[in-house]
C-alpha cells in the first residue's frame, strides 16, 4: 500500500528523536489503527472462508461463532443459514434411491444395471441370489456377475446400438433368456427363466405328435375296412363289420379320453359336493364284471357303508373306473383285483391291488405320462389308449389328493389314492 512508506518514515523519525508536527503524529496513529483493523478483517475473512469450505464438504457440525461488528455477524449468520439449507438438501439426497435401483427393485426376475464404466451399479434381491452377491458387492464386471461372454457381448451391443439385445443361455439344466436394454448411459440386464415354459412347450408338442399318431391308427384301419367292404364278397362282410366296430370303438375311446384329459387340465370353478366313493367302486366293478369273468379274474371289495369325499362325481368316477379296469386288463388268468376304502384322519384312502404282470422298476415313474405304455402290444390289443393313468393323476390332483403306486414285476401292482374328506381351504 502507498501509505505504508510515509508511515515507516514517520516511525523512524520519532525513533531518532526528531521533532514531528502534530498533524503527522495524528496521521501516524491513524495508519497504525488502519493496519490493525485490516489485520482483524483479514483474520475474519480467513476464518469464515474456512468455515464455508467445511460446510460445503459436510465437515462442520456447529455454526461459526459470532465475531466483529453487527454487519459482519449478520454475514456470518447468513452463511450458516445457507449451510443449514445445504445440510437439509444433502440429507434428503441421501435418502433418495437412484431411479435405476428403484427400477430393478420393482422387477420379480433377476435384474442388474451396469454403469458406463462397465461395472455393476445396481441389482435386485433376485439378481443377488442368482449371482451370489452380498450387500455392497456391486463393484463386479458383467462376466463375474453373469458368467457368460455372450451376455457381455450383448451388453456392449446394447450400449453401442441403443437397442434391446436378447440372448439365450442354457446352464445347470435351466433355459435362460437374457435381455440387455440401454438406459441412457447405463444398461439394464434382466434374466428370465424359461425352463418351465420350454418344458410345457415340449409336452404340448409331444402331445400333438402322439395324439396324431394314436388317432391315425384307428382312422386308417376304418378307412381300409370300408374299402374292403366295398369289394369283398358278402360272406366276408360279417367279419369285416366286426373289425370295423372294434376300430370305431377304439377311436371313440381315444377321443373321449382326450376330451376328459383336456377337461381335467383346465381350471374349473365348479363347486365341490359330497361324493360317495363306495357307490363309484360298486359301479366300476359292475362295469368290468363280464370282462373279468371272461379273463378268469376275481373281483373282491372290502368297503364301508359309505365313504364321502369332497369332489365332482364325474371326475372321481374316471379315477375309480380306470384303476379297476387296469387291474383286470393287466392281470393274469386266475388272478384277482382287490378294492378297499379306509378312513385316515381327514382322508378317504382308496386302494386297488391286482396280482397281475406288475410294472418294471424303471417304468414306475413314467406310467402317469400321457400315451406311455409299459406293454405296448398288450395295451393296444385290449384297446388301451395310453391315457388312463394320466387322467387318474390329473383328476386326483385336481381334488387336492395324492396317488402312489407300488409294484413288483411279475407279482402285481397296488395303487393308493388319498382324497380329502373336506374341500381344501
Amino acid at each position: 500500500m502507498l501509505w505504508v512508506v510515509p508511515a515507516v518514515a514517520l516511525v523512524a523519525a520519532v525513533a531518532a528523536g526528531g521533532a514531528v508536527p502534530a498533524v503527522a503524529g495524528a496521521t501516524l496513529l491513524g495508519v497504525v489503527a488502519g493496519v490493525a483493523l485490516w489485520s482483524r478483517q483479514e483474520a475474519r475473512v480467513q476464518r469464515l472462508t474456512a468455515h464455508v469450505d467445511a460446510r460445503a464438504v459436510d465437515e462442520a457440525t456447529v455454526p461459526a461463532a459470532p465475531d466483529g461488528p453487527p454487519t459482519w455477524q449478520a454475514l456470518t449468520a447468513a452463511v450458516d443459514r445457507l449451510g443449514d439449507e445445504l445440510d437439509e438438501v444433502r440429507e434428503e439426497l441421501r435418502g433418495v434411491v437412484p431411479w435405476s435401483q428403484r427400477l430393478v427393485a420393482s422387477l420379480d426376475e433377476p435384474a442388474f444395471v451396469f454403469a458406463p464404466d462397465g461395472w455393476l451399479s445396481a441389482a435386485n434381491d433376485a439378481g443377488r441370489r442368482m449371482a451370489g452377491l452380498g450387500e455392497g458387492a456391486d463393484a463386479s464386471s458383467p462376466l463375474a456377475v453373469l458368467g457368460s461372454t455372450a451376455v457381455v457381448d450383448a451388453i456392449d451391443e446394447a450400449r453401442s446400438s441403443g437397442q434391446l439385445v436378447a440372448v439365450t443361455d442354457d446352464r445347470a439344466g435351466r433355459n435362460l433368456r437374457i435381455t440387455a436394454s440401454p438406459l441412457d448411459d447405463d444398461v439394464l440386464v434382466v434374466v428370465g427363466d424359461r425352463t418351465r415354459q420350454r418344458q410345457v412347450e415340449e409336452l404340448r408338442r409331444d402331445f400333438v405328435v402322439n395324439a396324431s399318431h394314436e388317432l391315425k391308427t384307428p382312422v386308417t384301419a376304418i378307412s381300409t375296412l370300408v374299402d374292403a367292404l366295398q369289394v369283398a364278397p358278402p360272406e366276408r362282410h360279417e367279419g369285416l363289420v366286426e373289425r370295423l366296430a372294434e376300430q370305431s370303438q377304439r377311436l371313440s375311446r381315444l377321443v373321449h379320453d382326450l376330451l376328459d384329459l383336456r377337461m381335467l387340465e383346465e381350471p374349473d370353478g365348479e363347486e365341490l359336493v359330497s361324493v360317495d366313493l363306495v357307490q363309484l367302486v360298486r359301479a366300476a366293478i359292475a362295469g368290468v364284471a363280464s370282462a373279468a369273468e371272461e379273463d378268469g379274474v376275481t373281483l373282491r371289495a372290502e368297503l364301508p357303508a359309505s365313504a364321502l369325499v369332497a369332489g365332482r362325481a364325474r371326475d372321481l368316477a374316471l379315477v375309480v373306473d380306470n384303476l379297476v379296469a387296469n387291474g383286470v386288463q393287466y392281470n393274469r388268468r386266475g388272478g384277482e383285483v382287490r378294492v378297499g376304502i379306509q378312513r385316515d384322519n381327514g382322508y378317504q384312502v382308496l386302494t386297488v391291488a391286482d396280482t397281475g404282470i406288475g410294472i418294471p422298476e424303471a417304468a414306475v415313474d413314467r406310467i402317469f405320462e400321457r400315451f406311455y405304455r409299459v406293454d405296448v402290444a398288450r395295451s393296444r390289443e385290449r384297446g388301451g389308449t395310453g391315457l388312463g393313468l394320466s387322467i387318474v393323476r390329473n383328476a386326483v390332483e385336481r381334488h387336492g389328493g395324492r396317488i402312489r403306486v407300488d409294484s413288483l414285476l411279475g407279482e402285481g401292482t397296488t395303487f393308493t389314492v388319498r382324497l380329502p374328506v373336506e374341500p381344501a381351504t
